[in-house]
């Protein structure tokens, strides 16, 4: 029974192995739309490290000194791209997928009113869910 029970909990956890967890893509896109650089930044360090090697093959700003926010906004696109492919199926299934066409960009979020992160403030609802 021991050996059953260890079994499939081993199977479960690797049910979802290569898939990424959203939480702290969420916590950045939500630091991005707030406009808050540093926060946003400690978040895509804290991805990078947690993925490197899921990210590896994909995703190629884990190393970039970011020049500004807007810089950071730009690499998010990327991230974003990868996190709609990659992204946890069971996590991505209860939240939002939006598009800004401003931005040309897409980006995954919690339910409820947009809140963009490419242009933060100054157009803080510009997008559509998809």
């Amino acid at each position: 029974m021991k050996y059953l029970l260890f079994f499939l909990l081993l199977t479960a956890s690797s049910a979802y192995a290569g898939e990424l967890s959203l939480t702290p893509y969420l916590h950045m896109q939500d630091a991005l739309s707030k406009d808050q650089m540093e926060i946003a930044l400690s978040h895509h360090q804290i991805i990078c490290e947690k993925n490197k090697a899921e990210l590896k093959h994909s995703y190629s700003d884990c190393d970039k000194k970011f020049t500004g926010i807007s810089d950071l906004r730009k690499s998010f696109k990327t991230l974003s791209e990868v996190y709609l492919k990659k992204g946890n199926k069971s996590e991505l299934n209860g939240l939002m997928k939006v598009s800004c066409p401003m931005a040309k960009a897409k980006w995954v979020q919690k339910e409820g009113k947009i809140a963009n992160p490419y242009y933060g403030k100054s157009m803080l609802e510009c997008g559509e869910k998809i």
